[in-house]
Formats: C-alpha cells, sequence, structure tokens
C-alpha cells in the first residue's frame, strides 16, 4: 500500500536524529567556553610569553563571541540541510539532485565545523585532547551522510536500469 507525498511524515534515522545530537554537542561546547578556563589568564601567560604582541583581552573575547555564532550558524544549516534532504522524495532525477544538493551541503557543514573548531584550538592554545569527542562525533555524521548519499546512487541507477 502506497502512501501520498503530503501525508507522509519524516522519518527518525540515524542521519537526522545524529544531526540534532550533533547540534546539541555543540551548543554544550560552547556552553563550557570551548574548554578555555581563564580567557584572561590565558592572554596574559601568552603575552607574557611573547607570543602576542598586545594584550588585547577584549579582543580575544569578541573572537570567542563571534566562533560561537558561527558554531551555532553552522550547526543550524547542518540540521536544516538533513532535514531538507530528507523531506524530498525523490522520483525523478531533477529531485534525486535536489537531495543530493542537500546533502553535500550537510558535509560541507560539518567540515566548517571542524574547520571552527581547529581554529578555536589554534588561535586559543587550548588542549586538543578536548576536542576529540566533537570531531569523532562530526565524522560520523559525515560518514552517515555519505553511506546516505551511497545508497541513493544505488537507488537511483536501479530506477535508471529498470526505465
Amino acid at each position: 500500500m502506497s502512501v501520498l507525498v503530503s501525508e507522509r511524515k519524516e522519518s527518525q534515522f540515524e542521519v537526522v536524529t545524529f544531526a540534532d545530537e550533533l547540534r546539541n554537542m555543540m551548543i554544550e561546547l560552547m556552553q563550557r567556553r570551548f574548554g578555555i578556563k581563564n580567557l584572561e589568564h590565558m592572554v596574559r601567560v601568552q603575552y607574557a610569553y611573547g607570543k602576542l604582541t598586545t594584550e588585547n583581552i577584549e579582543y580575544y573575547q569578541s573572537v570567542l563571541a563571534c566562533s560561537k555564532q558561527n558554531i551555532m550558524n553552522i550547526a543550524a544549516l547542518l540540521t536544516n540541510n538533513v532535514r531538507a534532504a530528507n523531506s524530498l522524495y525523490p522520483v525523478t532525477e531533477d529531485e534525486w539532485r535536489k537531495r543530493r544538493d542537500f546533502q553535500n551541503s550537510a558535509i560541507v557543514n560539518c567540515e566548517l565545523l571542524i574547520k571552527e573548531l581547529q581554529h578555536i584550538v589554534t588561535l586559543f592554545n587550548v588542549d586538543v585532547n578536548i576536542y576529540g569527542r566533537y570531531i569523532n562525533a562530526i565524522d560520523r555524521e559525515i560518514h552517515l551522510i555519505k553511506r546516505w548519499r551511497q545508497k541513493d546512487n544505488r537507488t537511483m541507477s536501479t530506477k535508471k536500469g529498470s526505465v
């Protein structure tokens, strides 16, 4: 028995649910200030060792706030792209391409999250071991999306073969 497209519900498969989990993990990391215990102390120590030319704490506070906003935006885009791809039920090749574009955008969002975290580690000189859990989670989401794309490719190739 088939279900009308308008009556279909979004599936709760792992790619979608894990994207939401990943977004919550990023929020948790930001609430913990990315593992930066004392920003003022970090700036003073780096200035004392000559790694910084000025002791400008306000600059680093604004950079931290900007990084938080960037990560929030990227994580939101990631979940939106995954949900948008999941909401499409491709029948035609054009619909399949649109779904694939959303999947590709979600992978790009994951890569941007990694880039932002690397930037924070470099700029604020935090312990990289703190980020292992988050990088592994992002890599897992990338892997899930790629598996999903491969499944779509197989489905589309069988549809093309049967036409």
